[in-house]
């Protein structure tokens, strides 16, 4: 399994104002990720990211446990997506570094 911190962090943005300091929404961004056009997905597919979609928005705390078949989409998606910048740096490294995490059962 493979563990992924989905607790939001604070980035820079530039406004017309200057540079304000905003919350980046990792849960929304990873979601995002999963239905961007880039990956082309089928109806099965689209029905597979949105049940994965749905774990990821409804988990309540910081960080989450995916299994490999999860996080392989997950990791799949990233790989495929272009576009990032600056900000996601900590999203991309959250996501492409996920911890490995022996479960064991009780």
């Amino acid at each position: 399994m493979k563990k992924i911190c989905v607790e939001d962090y604070e980035v820079e943005v530039r406004t017309q104002n200057g540079v304000e300091k905003t919350m980046y929404e990792v849960k929304t961004s990873i979601v995002n990720v999963l239905f961007n056009p880039e990956l082309r997905l089928s109806s099965i597919d689209l029905l597979s990211q949105n049940k994965l979609a749905e774990k990821i928005l409804n988990h309540k705390t910081s960080e989450i446990l995916l299994e490999d078949a999860e996080y392989n989409k997950i990791k799949q998606a990233f790989d495929t997506v272009k576009g990032f910048v600056k900000n996601d740096v900590e999203l991309v490294r959250r996501v492409l570094e996920a911890e490995d995490v022996s479960v064991v059962e009780k």
